[in-house]
């Protein structure tokens, strides 16, 4: 028995046109691709224009390149805390009964992957929302080979969702992030990131919010697109008296360098 999905558009930021018809057999992979985001929501979009972003295409997505000056933004990064739109990710939804998903998610990630629990490999941020279901956060390529890998199993019933559309992804990088974390109350009444699970939920500007808390200098927020500018404003009005500044792609990308140099030297 075959089934077939198609959506009036685009099938998702995977790059797959509704007239190219998904399939599934039984006992294959349920891939289900909603309408992409095309970039960053329009409220959103309205924000980071005021805010002088220079926007262009990456990966199919309309993203902020920089504000006027990436050494400027890196430096910022350096030295306080960024804000970053991060609409070039991809934001799929991984489904199966919890006892699939405990034989499935070890293969994958080498290791389980509990409710709460953030791991980062192939690519991919995989975050335990449920025991039966798995957010996965990444850039499009990797979400290709993720859905192209699920598909090709003759032994999963797993369903995958692109939400890419439903969720708009926002960063904070530099060293001043637990400071903003602290006062956006993300780390709870205790304010101690020790207190909250890697991947967890909260609310910013009376909105539903949910963080992948990466390391102590960089997290993510997941947040509902068409709520995605008015969190923005949230953060940026939080994070004044830590020096947070709006940074563009550009500077993100050369900041996730120096990251990757100052923890594999050692350096504090």
């Amino acid at each position: 028995m075959v089934h077939y999905v198609s959506s009036p558009k685009w099938s998702g930021k995977l790059g797959i046109r509704s007239r190219d018809k998904l399939w599934q057999q039984v006992y294959l992979v349920n891939v289900s691709i909603a309408v992409p985001s095309e970039g960053a929501s329009e409220p959103l979009q309205a924000v980071l224009r005021q805010a002088g972003a220079v926007l262009s295409a990456r990966e199919g997505s309309t993203v902020a390149v920089n504000y006027g000056s990436a050494a400027g933004e890196l430096a910022v990064c350096v030295r306080a805390v960024g804000l970053v739109d991060r609409a070039d990710l991809c934001t799929l939804v991984i489904e199966a009964s919890p006892e699939q998903l405990r034989r499935v998610v070890p293969r994958l990630l080498g290791g389980p992957l509990q409710p709460g629990g953030m791991r980062f490999a192939g690519d991919a941020w995989w975050c335990g929302a449920r025991a039966d279901q798995i957010i996965v956060v990444c850039e499009p390529r990797p979400a290709r080979r993720l859905a192209a890998r699920l598909g090709a199993s003759q032994h999963l019933v797993v369903s995958v969702s692109d939400h890419s559309a439903d969720w708009e992804a926002i960063e904070l990088l530099g060293r001043a992030t637990p400071d903003v974390l602290r006062a956006l109350r993300v780390y709870g009444d205790a304010g101690d990131p020790r207190c909250v699970p890697p991947f967890s939920t909260g609310i910013v500007a009376g909105v539903d919010v949910m963080w992948l808390l990466d390391t102590d200098r960089r997290a993510l927020a997941l947040i509902p697109s068409q709520s995605a500018g008015q969190v923005w404003r949230a953060i940026e009005t939080a994070g004044r008296p830590f020096g947070i500044s709006c940074v563009g792609w550009e500077a993100a990308a050369r900041y996730a360098v120096l990251e990757r140099t100052r923890v594999r030297a050692g350096w504090p």
